[in-house]
C-alpha cells in the first residue's frame, strides 16, 4: 500500500544553526540596544532545506528508521514482518507498507511534533500517476499526463 501526506510548514520547524539577524520592516523600532535574531528557519533562507532535514533525520533515527541510501532521503522502519518504506522531497512523503496499522501508528507520533497532512491513499506523487489495485497487488505507475502537458 502506498500513502502519501505532507508537513504543513516543514522549513518553519527547525531551529537555525547559525547567527542569523534581521533588518526590521519599516516603522518598527525595537527597544535601545536589542536586535531581532532569526531562531526558526524560513522558507527561502539558505539553510532552510538543510536544517529541516538534519531535524527530521534526527526524529526518524530516534524512532527506529534506518536510512536507506547516501542521501538520506529515503528510510527504512521493521517491525517484525512489518515494513514501512518513506521516501521525501522537502515536506512531501511518500510511504510503502504492508501493514496499515503500522503507517497510522507511526502517523500518531509523527504528529506529535509535526503538523502533517494525511492525504491518503497515494494517486499522485511528483508529476507520476498511481494507481493501486489491492486485491490483485498491483501498482501502475504513469506519465501521460506530465508528457501531455510537456509536449503542450
Amino acid at each position: 500500500m502506498l500513502f502519501q501526506f505532507d508537513v504543513r510548514g516543514a522549513f518553519l520547524c527547525a531551529d537555525v544553526d547559525t547567527d542569523i539577524f534581521l533588518k526590521l520592516p519599516p516603522g518598527y523600532q525595537p527597544p535601545p540596544g536589542k536586535t531581532a535574531k532569526l531562531r526558526k528557519s524560513l522558507y527561502g533562507l539558505k539553510q532552510a532545506p538543510m536544517a529541516w532535514h538534519a531535524l527530521i533525520k534526527k526524529w526518524m533515527l530516534k524512532y527506529g528508521f534506518k536510512p536507506i541510501g547516501q542521501d538520506s532521503i529515503t528510510f527504512m522502519l521493521n517491525r517484525g514482518k512489518s515494513i514501512i518504506l518513506l521516501s521525501l522531497y522537502v515536506n512531501n512523503w511518500i510511504c510503502a507498507t504492508n501493514y496499515e496499522k503500522l503507517y497510522k501508528q507511526f502517523l500518531k507520533h509523527l504528529s506529535v511534533e509535526f503538523e502533517l497532512n494525511d492525504q491518503g491513499c497515494c494517486e499522485w506523487y511528483l508529476s507520476v500517476r498511481i494507481q493501486q489495485d489491492l486485491a490483485n497487488k498491483l501498482t501502475t505507475l504513469t506519465q501521460t499526463q506530465y508528457a501531455k502537458d510537456v509536449l503542450e
